[in-house]
């Protein structure tokens, strides 16, 4: 049995205290509303698909409460095929089964080729958080087949840009206990699958670091007064999804898809200027 002395006990309950939400946040830093609508302007210009899961239509929501916000118009529609017609929108469809990453790839390449050559500007697939947990049907090797599958599908489709996203990652397990199992060296749960994300988005930024990059685990770890949400293991840090941003622990909040949201925007606006 492992005993603690009283001052380690005491730091160990603050430090738990603290991570529950026991004190006072920092302050937040605002999104810059005057940045969010120069990019919703540009980016309902454009066609845009969006494949996606639960975190996605998160994002989404986030996007259309900022649209109402700024009193810019966007389109935002769900498709299954091909889109309804030739004007501008975000257009986005849940894509294949969570923890079976390849049927994503499958559907995200099939709606780019198929014979009608659908016009988009710029297309995007999302992975989700559960096609990167242990035991996730191809979850070994996911970032090679990516990345092959992607460079097929820009050489049959140069007319458009593909826009890469980091996977999204997965909170620590609220309470004391995670934080006495930090302190002590030991794991949680939630580790192993954020250790597979965080090598998966360090393979994509050093592959497409070059190219758009909508970074969503970067958003989901950084924390409202700039620090990073994360743990350390073997010497390097682990970015974890921040407490303030879910109240699952892996699906955005309020706060967390107005961020994200923002930060989508602000890389498809990019995206659309080069």
């Amino acid at each position: 049995m492992i005993r603690l002395g009283a001052s380690r006990l005491a730091a160990v309950v603050a430090l738990a205290c603290g991570l529950a939400g026991c004190f006072s946040r920092a302050q937040e830093a605002p999104v810059d509303m005057a940045v969010v609508k120069a990019d919703l302007q540009a980016v309902a210009g454009a066609r845009i698909l969006f494949a996606h899961q639960s975190v996605g239509r998160n994002i989404l929501e986030g996007v259309q409460e900022l649209a109402r916000q700024t009193g810019v118009p966007i389109r935002i529609q769900q498709v299954d095929g091909l889109p309804p017609d030739a004007g501008p929108g975000l257009f986005h469809t849940m894509i294949g089964v969570n923890g079976q990453a390849d049927t994503k790839l499958d559907a995200f390449a099939g709606l780019l080729t198929r014979p009608e050559r659908p016009s988009y500007d710029l297309a995007l697939l999302k992975f989700c958080y559960e096609d990167l947990e242990p035991g996730a049907k191809g979850r070994d090797g996911l970032f090679q087949r990516y990345a092959a599958r992607m460079g097929q599908v820009q050489a049959a489709r140069p007319d458009l840009r593909l826009v890469h996203v980091s996977s999204p990652l997965r909170a620590d397990p609220p309470g004391w206990k995670t934080t006495l199992k930090r302190w002590l060296g030991r794991e949680t749960e939630e580790d192993a699958g954020n250790l597979a994300r965080n090598a998966y988005n360090d393979a994509l930024r050093a592959r497409f670091g070059g190219a758009p990059l909508f970074d969503l685990a970067a958003v989901e770890s950084t924390l409202p007064d700039g620090t990073r949400s994360r743990f350390a293991s073997a010497q390097r840090s682990v970015y974890t999804l921040a407490r303030p941003y879910t109240s699952d622990g892996g699906h955005l909040n309020e706060e967390g898809r107005r961020r994200a949201a923002a930060e989508l925007l602000h890389t498809l606006a990019a995206a659309l200027k080069k």
